[in-house]
């Protein structure tokens, strides 16, 4: 294994010598993504001392050392920091400190490392969004990017239809078939071993067909048509409740952007009462869903909700400004499980993370902590809307911008449900889309330098 990995990084590393100044740093940051999920540990990995060696990580690694060789060369054009730039740094550096400050000792038994989740789940997103951010992205990148997440679906939706059929000849990788791996075998689960991450990945590939429609040859449309109705299936057959909403937000929330201004006020409205008709006709049928366990089951699991909200409202009152720290609700949650003073038992949270990203937040790095990175999510929606709606913008360009809507929106409601930033794909995701729409939008508000070489990051070649 180790010479495979030394004979990889040797060809990743002729490749970048011969191509640095060539290759779209866009379209690698998305085959890092695309390939990273698919392919993940459970397919490929190599250790190397305490750090295992990933393919994600060895395409994130080049695309980090190519815009480093970039910016040493002075083929990176500078921008004007905005603020979710701002509210990135304060993320990274609050939750690196707060990880420092409150480090475990020796006899602190964790699952995992807070610094390794650090590094996976905040630091190696924040260098896919420098990397798209900083970038210049045309409109065949655009295509490029949008037909990769496309393909990407189509995978995933013939994946989940194999799963829950039972058709396991059809299902690849192998090892998602194996009961021993991951969590909820049984249901639609992914290369990631997981079906909020399905979720996640298919509802974003959803939007990206749906935006490729229009630029797609007609030969493909079909194929595309096709391939939407088995992604939006996919997400039903995760049985999460989370990805339902997420799928149905997103849908809200790009109907609000690309519906003219004169029909959005009655459409919403009309989908608003549809939606709360539903909500309370299938209420009791979505909140004790049965799925690979029995609906007692699903019942447990909606009341350790409240568990969570209430040993994480201890917490905080006793920690409120700077938290338990990053990482650490794991342990110190220990001591609030005895508390005896409601009806309803805590014990089972002993051996559980978080299940909230925004609460375990809130819990691990205090009210600054959340109250930064709440910013970056808000940010990525304002910038999304404008993008949107840039005027004099080509049409590319502009769907990147409801793209991100539309992600934002699909992680939020499982942000709620799930601690997200214990499942490093979806934030890889997340990150990857904002940085390549947030560097075209920054790029529309503030002309790029004059002393950047017209040949490589004009505005024109940056927006075409």
């Amino acid at each position: 294994m180790a010479i495979a990995l030394l004979l990889i990084a040797a060809g990743l590393l002729v490749w970048a010598c011969l191509y640095a100044d060539r290759v779209s740093l866009p379209l690698l940051a998305a085959a890092t993504v695309v390939l990273g999920y698919v392919f993940g540990p459970e397919f490929w990995g190599a250790e190397v001392g305490p750090v295992t060696v990933t393919l994600d990580r060895l395409l994130l690694l080049t695309a980090a050392c190519l815009f480093a060789w970039r910016v040493w060369r002075g083929r990176v054009a500078g921008s004007a920091v905005g603020g979710i730039d701002w509210a990135l740094g304060l993320t990274l550096l609050w939750l690196t400190a707060s990880a420092i400050a409150y480090r475990p000792g020796d006899a602190d038994l964790l699952p995992k490392s807070p610094f390794w989740r650090l590094a996976v789940s905040f630091w190696a997103p924040a260098v896919l969004f420098v990397v798209t951010r900083q970038s210049p992205v045309d409109g065949r990148t655009v295509t490029a990017v949008l037909a990769m997440l496309t393909l990407l679906g189509g995978y995933l939706a013939v994946t989940a239809l194999a799963e829950t059929a039972g058709l396991w000849p059809l299902v690849f990788p192998r090892f998602i078939a194996n009961p021993e791996l991951g969590m909820h075998f049984g249901r639609a689960r992914g290369p990631a071993l997981n079906s909020v991450s399905l979720g996640v990945y298919l509802s974003v590939c959803f939007w990206a067909a749906w935006l490729l429609l229009p630029r797609c040859p007609r030969l493909v449309q079909p194929a595309v048509f096709v391939a939407m109705p088995l992604m939006a299936f996919g997400v039903l057959l995760t049985y999460t409740r989370s990805t339902w909403i997420g799928l149905a937000a997103s849908g809200v929330a790009v109907l609000a952007v690309q519906l003219p201004r004169r029909l959005r006020m009655p459409v919403l409205t009309g989908v608003g009462v549809c939606g709360v008709l539903a909500g309370a006709l299938l209420w009791q049928s979505v909140l004790y869903l049965e799925r690979e366990d029995s609906g007692g089951v699903s019942r447990h699991s909606v009341q350790q909700r409240t568990a969570f909200a209430y040993v994480s409202w201890r917490m905080f009152c006793d920690h409120p400004l700077t938290g338990v720290g990053f990482g650490r609700f794991y342990d110190q949650k220990l001591p609030y499980l005895s508390d005896r003073s409601q009806v309803f038992e805590l014990e089972s949270l002993r051996e559980l993370h978080h299940h909230n990203t925004f609460l375990g937040l809130l819990v691990e790095t205090g009210m600054i902590g959340l109250a930064a990175y709440a910013a970056v999510l808000g940010g990525l929606l304002v910038c999304g809307w404008r993008l949107a709606h840039a005027a004099g913008a080509p049409a590319a360009i502009r769907s990147l911008g409801v793209l991100l809507i539309g992600a934002v929106m699909v992680y939020l409601p499982s942000a709620i449900f799930h601690d997200l930033t214990h499942v490093q794909s979806d934030q890889w995701l997340l990150f990857f889309v904002a940085g390549t729409a947030v560097g075209c939008e920054r790029r529309l508000r503030s002309p790029l330098p004059a002393a950047v070489p017209a040949t490589v990051h004009t505005r024109p070649a940056a927006l075409a």
